[in-house]
């Protein structure tokens, strides 16, 4: 029996991952929307190159097949784009590249929508599928939403609009877990807002302490790798008009306060620098920061640009330093000068407890990037 054809329509980490988890019994090609072609995935070539990132890195020679003749044949398309406009346009670029994609589509094709969008979100892809195309959802077109959190590969929620009947979803072993599309949207939202609004929470209470210079018992070690990575979801829900007043405030308000962090976290340094009386040339600033540069979103990217711009303005050497550009964080610290390093997640940290120990006479001070931006 021939095996499903599956389309990724995006050339991201999340759908990366998920070709790994499905080439043992779906035919898998992944697209590369930017440079308008696709190159097949199987077995062999997963279990030789696990990762994203390296296969890019190592640039390894491949197959490229054109994009109208894969789209075509797929059974099942997973939209799973990479999206990099500034944040206040990203909403804007995932449904012009949806509008791409849905020029593509054809009768019987099974579309899956892997990017999360706000309650609602959904009912405006299905009409801008519909009226690209001129097939219907529930009858030519099958529509599924299926959204992929930062980093992984298993869905969140799995749900299906306008179909009861078995489909090449369940063939691959995606079994509806949620009512309907409009449901596992509510799902998903409960789960980001309820994530994000904690987060906030502990960031403004601990502003608040630093202020007034008391300790925050309840303080976390929460970094914030982890609390900038539902950003686009925010960002879907306050635009989403089927959400209502109070759950866009709260999204809204959430947004602000992760952007304030941002301002608190450069503050912070800049106190460091003054009461560590540090002259701008005998410093260095990095943020110690292991991003993936082929996630669907590009908020926390983001982030680091502007952690890093900001500072710009205090010290020329700033860097942003991932554990994929220099073994074991090498490229951290200079000796010649002193280093305040930013760790961003416990994965940072980590390596940044063996930097020091390697380099004990390097002057050197941490900033956890939580809540309490503590100090060491």
């Amino acid at each position: 029996m021939p095996k499903i054809k599956v389309a990724m329509y995006g050339l991201t980490s999340e759908a990366y991952m998920l070709a790994a988890t499905l080439v043992d019994r779906a035919q898998v090609t992944i697209v590369d929307e930017t440079l308008q072609m696709a190159m097949d995935i199987d077995p062999a070539f997963m279990k030789k190159n696990p990762h994203l990132q390296e296969v890019m890195a190592e640039e390894p020679l491949l197959s490229f097949k054109p994009l109208e003749k894969v789209l075509g044949e797929a059974q099942v398309i997973f939209f799973t784009p990479k999206l990099r406009r500034p944040s206040d346009e990203t909403l804007i670029e995932a449904g012009s590249k949806l509008r791409d994609l849905a020029r593509y589509l054809s009768k019987g094709v099974a579309l899956v929508n892997s990017l999360p969008t706000g309650p609602g979100g959904n009912s405006d892809n299905i009409m801008l599928a519909e009226k690209q195309t001129g097939l219907q959802v529930g009858s030519t077109l099958t529509y599924s939403y299926m959204p992929l959190r930062p980093g992984e590969a298993k869905p969140a929620v799995v749900s299906a609009a306008g179909t009861s009947e078995k489909g090449p979803l369940q063939s691959l072993g995606f079994m509806p877990n949620s009512q309907n599309v409009f449901s596992a949207e509510l799902e998903y939202a409960s789960t980001v807002m309820q994530t994000a609004v904690a987060s906030v929470t502990e960031i403004e209470l601990a502003r608040r302490a630093r202020e007034a210079k008391v300790t925050l018992q309840t303080s976390s070690n929460v970094y914030l790798d982890e609390f900038s990575k539902y950003l686009f979801e925010l960002k879907a829900i306050q635009a989403s008009e089927e959400t209502g007043e109070s759950i866009s405030y709260l999204a809204g308000a959430a947004l602000k306060s992760f952007d304030n962090y941002v301002r608190y976290a450069v503050d912070e340094t800049r106190e460091v620098l003054k009461e560590k009386q540090l002259k701008a040339s005998r410093t260095k600033i990095s943020l110690l920061w292991n991003l993936d540069k082929y996630e669907m979103r590009g908020e926390r990217l983001q982030v680091a640009e502007s952690i890093q711009q900001r500072l710009r303005d205090y010290v020329t050497d700033v860097d942003v330093v991932s554990r994929a550009r220099g073994k074991g964080g090498a490229e951290v610290l200079d000796p010649l000068k002193h280093n305040v390093v930013i760790v961003c997640s416990k994965d940072d940290w980590d390596i940044m407890r063996q930097v020091r120990k390697e380099q004990r006479s390097v002057e050197t001070t941490v900033l956890s990037a939580t809540p309490s931006l503590a100090r060491e």
